[in-house]
């Protein structure tokens, strides 16, 4: 059985999350300090209440949801947990009235954002024409995002480890109530 819930994490659990995630190339991740302080997270449960995989999501401007990051811990991959988990984030950012923003090289993901009629793009400098009044927005919060130290030190790390050139889809789907 897995239940979604929304939840902080545990002090055990952001260890957890940040040395699991630091073992894969395609999330740069959050610190130790911002995954106890994140307000929304969702995490996949099991019946015991054990960690099977997150969706951390980010507020931004006035209007704006950021699906941050979506992990599934490796044991429990497979079973549809990440779709649960990004369907999930988005649902709550919709029912809020939010515009939602995500990153993913993560074919899966991709897909979903497909699925949920999100526009998609490859390139910040290519920023689709139907959100050019959101693009100041967006750039400031990625600038934002990437002023930190610990992003800084993960993006160096596993550029040098990994050496792998991923190609990232930006997805927009606009809240239709706005």
């Amino acid at each position: 059985m897995v239940k979604i819930v929304r939840r902080k994490v545990t002090s055990p659990e952001a260890q957890l999350l940040l040395k699991e995630i630091q073992k894969t190339p395609y999330i740069v991740g959050y610190s130790y300090k911002e995954w106890r302080e994140a307000e929304n997270i969702r995490v996949a449960e099991d019946s015991h209440g054990n960690l099977m995989g997150v969706s951390l999501n980010i507020d931004f401007g006035k209007n704006w949801t950021k699906i941050a990051v979506l992990y599934v811990r490796e044991a429990n991959r497979g079973r549809g947990i990440g779709k649960r988990l990004f369907y999930s984030a988005f649902e709550e950012a919709i029912a809020r009235k939010r515009h939602v923003y995500t990153i993913s090289s993560n074919p899966m993901v991709i897909k979903m954002m497909a699925d949920l009629e999100f526009t998609t793009f490859s390139s910040l400098l290519n920023f689709p024409k139907a959100y050019q009044s959101e693009r100041r927005l967006i750039y400031i919060h990625m600038l934002a995002w990437l002023a930190n130290l610990y992003r800084i030190k993960e993006m160096m790390r596993k550029h040098w480890i990994y050496d792998e050139e991923e190609q990232f889809i930006y997805g927009i789907h606009r809240s239709s109530s706005r």
